[in-house]
Parts: structure tokens; sequence; C-alpha cells
């Protein structure tokens, strides 16, 4: 009886955690379309993307140069909004990205930054693959 109240305790343990997880999923899934939206209705997609350089460089490489910088949010933001020379020359062959000042607002320029910097961000592993990497 105790083994059977000990197995059953545990699934409803471990389906709470991929719940939490899912919604978590959901979320993240959510942000980044959202930080998509603004970037395209700003204009920020008709130079850059995610996975490859367009005319500037892909937002995965800019996530790159900024991992490990303690303050790479402000960083970037400040970059965004005064724009930049130099800094991606092999990419743009020495075009600089123009300011940003009156294309997007602060609250979106926020979604649009955390999403960048997020791309290559390790995740955190989950209750659920502890688990599993535990029973292996």
């Amino acid at each position: 009886m105790k083994s059977h109240l000990l197995i059953i305790t545990t699934a409803l343990l471990l389906s709470a955690c991929d719940i939490n997880e899912s919604m978590r999923s959901n979320a993240a899934d959510s942000s980044t379309s959202d930080a998509r939206v603004i970037a395209a209705k700003s204009g920020c997609m008709g130079c850059h993307a995610a996975s490859n350089s367009v005319y500037g460089p892909a937002w995965k490489l800019v996530s790159k140069r900024y991992q490990g910088v303690p303050d790479a949010h402000a960083q970037l933001t400040a970059t965004i909004r005064s724009g930049s020379a130099g800094r991606w020359d092999q990419i743009t062959g020495g075009k600089r990205m123009p300011p940003q000042q009156g294309s997007i607002n602060d609250e979106d320029l926020k979604i649009v930054v955390d999403y960048i910097i997020a791309l290559n961000t390790p995740k955190p592993a989950t209750a659920a693959t502890e688990t599993a990497t535990k029973q292996e």
C-alpha cells in the first residue's frame, strides 16, 4: 500500500513539473513571437534576422558578442538607440547602423533586446530533464 502511495505521489509531482515547464515554454514562445512582431513593425527585420545576416548581423551573432557582458542589456539598448559603426564591418561592408530614436518605444525595445540577448543564453535544466537524467 505504501509503495502505491509513493508511486502515485511521485507521478503527481512529476506531472506538475511538466505542466509548469509547459507553461514556461508557452510564455517563452509568446515573448519570442511578440519580439518578432515588434521588430518587424519597427523596421528591424529589413536589415536583421535571428539566424542569418541580411544587411546587418544576425541577432544570434549579436547575442554571442554580448554573452557574459555584465551590462549587456544597457549596452545593446544604447547601441540601437544611437546607432553604430565599425562593429560589424565584415558583414555590413563598413556601413553603419542608423540611430533608432523614433522607430521603437522603450517598452518594445526592451522586449526586442531581451529576445536578442536570450538567443545564446543557456536554458536551465528542467525538473523533468533532471529526473530523467538521474534515472539513466
